[in-house]
């Protein structure tokens, strides 16, 4: 990930030529420091005004390599979770290359599994509700017998027009290549998931499931991984809701966005990779620089007056 320079402004471009919003992210952190100010969350206001206010790169003769920053790990900061979905994207992808490297017949499915949408004051219990639901569908016998492994994360998004809130789960399942055989009794079917999914979350209506298979080319499964490594919930759908803001703070505290099991939890283990988003957000396989290369630290301040990044 390289950056390059216009004099003593930082410029968020990669050496592709694509955009890497330092600057936009910093912003949205700062709105979001000014939500938790207004409704009484000082520590999470001052842990966001803080994030990321000083940067650090190394410089070489190819451009800026991403070096060095604090960062305020909140759950709903603009800049980490940008950090910790690349860092998911990383991590999920080097999940899924040792499975498939260690057992070369398991085949990738995506599974989407969800329910009603519910108001505010509904939400942190619809979570538990969906997080509870899914360790029981992943203990169910017809689940264990066919699935080899699975990793699930949380996502909520924000309706503003109805003003509710869609928490639903993404899961990558491992199955073995003969699971889609016409001799296997036991595939599931979307229609046998939604009757699972229904009986484990007990669910007085059919719920919406989506299960499909991922072709093994590079592309199909660098989207499925973005999939899962992507943002739990999309900035723009709070920054400057206070009201929306408090809800998803409270809602998602101290939940588990991710889980493994299976052949992906031994290969999580393996790897000694404990969730997608974890470890520091500085250090990031894109954002590595070889021993050999000469290069100088260049240090970077936000500048309020400025509204960007400038060197120090």
């Amino acid at each position: 990930m390289n950056y390059n320079t216009d004099e003593n402004v930082l410029q968020d471009v990669s050496a592709g030529g694509k955009k890497r919003d330092w600057k936009g992210k910093k912003e949205r952190n700062l709105l979001l420091a000014d939500s938790y100010e207004r409704i009484g969350y000082f520590r999470y206001a001052d842990r966001c005004r803080e994030c990321a206010f000083f940067l650090s790169f190394f410089k070489t003769d190819e451009g800026l390599t991403f070096n060095d920053g604090l960062f305020c790990q909140l759950r709903l900061c603009p800049m980490c979770a940008w950090r910790k979905s690349l860092k998911a994207f990383s991590n999920v992808s080097k999940i899924m290359n040792y499975v498939q490297r260690e057992d070369a017949d398991l085949v990738p499915l995506f599974l989407t599994l969800t329910v009603r949408n519910c108001k505010a004051d509904e939400l942190e219990v619809t979570i538990k509700h969906i997080l509870k639901s899914w360790r029981v569908l992943a203990n169910h016998r017809t689940f264990v017998d066919q699935i080899q492994g699975w990793l699930r994360a949380l996502e909520v998004t924000y309706n503003r027009k109805a003003d509710t809130y869609h928490p639903h789960i993404h899961v990558i399942l491992m199955v073995k290549k003969e699971y889609f055989s016409k001799s296997n009794e036991k595939y599931i079917t979307t229609e046998k998931w939604v009757h699972l999914w229904r009986t484990s979350a007990k669910l007085d209506y059919d719920p919406v499931c989506d299960i499909r298979k991922v072709r093994k080319t590079k592309k199909n499964i660098s989207k499925t991984v973005a999939e899962i490594a992507k943002y739990t919930v999309k900035d723009s759908d709070y920054i400057g809701n206070d009201e929306v803001i408090k809800t998803l703070t409270d809602a998602i505290f101290r939940k588990r966005l991710y889980a493994y099991g299976g052949v992906i939890a031994k290969a999580s283990k393996a790897l000694k990779i404990r969730k997608p988003d974890s470890g520091d957000l500085v250090h990031i396989d894109n954002d590595a620089i070889r021993d050999d290369v000469a290069y100088v630290i260049v240090k970077y301040g936000w500048s309020f007056g400025v509204g960007d990044y400038l060197r120090m």
